[in-house]
């Protein structure tokens, strides 16, 4: 048996080798305008199957920014006014990107295309990145191309608009690449950039969790795995069974390490998101049309030239695409001829496992899979087989670098003296490779641009409640509720020209002079009203669903002259338990006799504020360990000098 070498010294550097005399990536960016080419088109595609879901997403989530909370988690005019927490349990980093270039000057629609363009651009760069590292520039040029035209991902962009999952794709390849490195290289930088991707992917979209971490937990075996052959750790004694486990446990720290920091950092959302995940009415998550099972994909659709912009129904009658690509498909046929040529032990594994992850990702997609997925529960909540896209289109593009990876008879070449004509020949075949993969999708670049009907824009209250009432979406109800609106006179009001100026439930209110109650304050997530009571009996109804964080406090009124009203507001004096209505679940709330000021308010519950605290102290640490390493770094070379 082969001598264990220390940590640091078990891995061989990586060979990286340019094979390009052009600016790779600003080729790349050029060649992924045509990309984003009808985002620069007048108007919207409103007809997109979640192009307006984006854009009153966007629109609640600016409303609770502008209402000075800064990480948003209840929004208020889901279910036509009554409200949702609906962000308590939805990635929103894409929405804080959106958010940030509205707040630059763009409007909402605006802010949402340059959002998705981004994404673009995000996505070719990413993958550029990661496959430069395994193979070179050319190799990155053409992964980051297909990546970026795959059908899946043009898909998601113009025919689903889809922005957390159009935006993930930004993320993904950071991931591989991150966790790539820790068993590679592993070092303290690569540590923290891997779990700083894997929290920015989730907290963009959390379905990622369930197809995401399984890959990347499976090539970092995968890669552990074959070091421990290349040592020659192999045996059968004790002594030996012994210092292999010690070895593989030494090779999976550093990927640990990075999975907890992730976690640490993204445990803000993460942990109520499971943890309350039950407090909302999962039906409407998981059953009616997003029932899982009758979504697969055929296995002729993998092939099809077929692109619509209809929905996906079940059995093979899809008026949409989820072809694999032409251009992915052949370079994916040429990758298992040129990796047993590619120089690099540790980019040939990360290729054969592209190769084998690519066949069961498709396998999975397909209806011979059925049985997989109904043993495997926590896989339908990624609701349709067809999402194993991302998988399928982040392996492909990786697997299609092969075909310009250098090869040991390249290297060879292109250290001898007469290497710039073959460096020409490489630039050439390289440019021919990419503009073939930007032709063969040209079919896909496609969106329904047009202007806003009347009755859709520009994007206001009026018109996110006749969407809701129109499409049955963003009507989500908590657990506490049985019963699921389908209209409300909040929402009447608003139609009728008018605001939400209270969420107070008159009509709740019993005749005669036993309770009077005034709105004094209203905002996302709080409401303040005067209120009289003629006895300890009464309580007052506000048109919210219950949800874990909502509090109710009764202050003194001071009764001291002022023209507002907040300023007779004085000292709390009690905390009513709520109790809710049968069928809505709305807030009741018990008021004690005589005149007080009653306040409502959604505010964290202990799990997230548990989750806030480690994602605080989780990124206090990343700061602390880079500032430390600023000062050594300047120390020692202070002493060096």
């Amino acid at each position: 048996m082969a001598r264990i070498h220390p940590h640091k010294e078990c891995f061989a550097p990586v060979t990286r080798t340019s094979s390009l005399l052009l600016p790779a990536p600003y080729f790349l960016l050029c060649l992924c305008l045509f990309a984003i080419g009808p985002f620069l088109r007048p108007g919207y595609f409103w007809d997109a199957h979640d192009a307006k879901n984006s854009l009153y997403f966007l629109f609640e989530f600016d409303k609770s920014i502008r209402d000075g909370i800064l990480w948003p988690r209840w929004g208020p005019d889901w279910a036509f006014g009554y409200g949702y927490p609906f962000w308590n349990i939805y990635g929103p980093l894409a929405y804080y990107v959106g958010e940030a270039i509205h707040l630059l000057g763009f409007d909402l629609i605006g802010a949402l295309k340059v959002t998705f363009a981004l994404s673009v651009f995000g996505s070719a760069l990413s993958m550029y990145l990661f496959v430069r590292r395994l193979m070179g520039e050319a190799a990155g040029l053409i992964a980051g191309l297909v990546y970026v035209y795959a059908p899946y991902h043009l898909f998601d962009i113009y025919v689903r608009a889809a922005l957390a999952e159009s935006f993930a794709f930004v993320f993904v390849p950071l991931v591989l690449w991150g966790f790539y490195e820790l068993t590679v290289r592993p070092r303290l930088a690569a540590v923290i950039g891997a779990g700083a991707a894997y929290a920015a992917l989730i907290l963009t979209s959390n379905v990622l969790l369930v197809l995401i971490t399984p890959l990347v937990g499976l090539l970092v075996l995968w890669l552990a795995a074959g070091h421990l052959l290349d040592e020659r750790i192999v045996s059968t004694n004790q002594q030996g069974i012994l210092a292999q486990m010690r070895a593989g446990l030494r090779l999976l720290t550093a990927p640990a390490a990075s999975l907890v920091l992730g976690v640490g950092l993204m445990a803000i959302f993460l942990l109520p998101a499971v943890l309350e995940r039950n407090y909302v009415r999962l039906d409407q998550w998981f059953g009616g049309r997003y029932t899982f099972g009758r979504d697969f994909v055929y296995v002729f659709q993998l092939f099809s030239p077929r692109w619509g912009f209809g929905a996906s129904v079940p059995g093979p009658d899809d008026q949409v695409g989820f072809q694999l690509g032409l251009a992915p498909l052949v370079l994916f046929a040429m990758s298992f001829v040129a990796v047993p040529r590619i120089a690099d032990v540790h980019t040939r594994r990360v290729l054969r496992f592209c190769q084998v992850a690519t066949l069961l990702a498709v396998f999975l997609m397909t209806p011979a899979s059925a049985w997989v997925w109904h043993n495997l529960p926590v896989l339908q909540t990624v609701q349709f087989p067809w999402r194993l896209g991302v998988v399928t289109t982040t392996v492909l593009a990786i697997s299609a670098g092969a075909s310009l990876a250098p090869t040991r008879r390249m290297l060879a070449r292109l250290a001898r003296p007469s290497s710039v004509a073959n460096l020409v020949s490489a630039n050439l075949s390289t440019v021919i490779v990419a503009l073939l993969v930007v032709l063969a999708s040209y079919p896909y670049l496609q969106a329904e641009m047009r202007e806003a009907r009347p009755e859709e824009g520009p994007p206001s209250l009026a018109t996110l409640f006749r969407y809701q009432q129109a499409s049955d979406e963003m009507t989500g109800v908590t657990a506490w509720a049985r019963r699921i609106p389908g209209w409300s006179p909040l929402a009447e009001q608003v139609i009728q020209g008018g605001a939400i100026n209270t969420r107070v439930n008159y009509a709740a209110i019993p005749p005669g002079e036993r309770l009077g109650v005034h709105s004094v304050e209203v905002d996302s997530v709080h409401e303040l009203v005067w209120v009289y009571a003629a006895d300890d009996q009464q309580t007052v109804t506000f048109m919210i669903p219950y949800y874990p964080g909502w509090t109710a406090t009764v202050y003194a009124d001071l009764k001291e002259p002022a023209a507002d009203l907040k300023a007779r507001v004085g000292p709390p004096v009690a905390h009513p338990t709520l109790r809710v209505t049968e069928d809505e679940g709305w807030l009741v709330v018990p008021v004690p006799a005589g005149e007080h000021f009653l306040e409502v308010r959604f505010q964290d519950t202990p799990v997230r504020v548990v989750g806030k605290f480690i994602s605080l102290a989780s990124l206090l640490t990343v700061c602390a360990v880079f500032v430390y390493r600023h000062l050594h770094t300047r120390t020692r070379r202070q002493n060096v000098a």
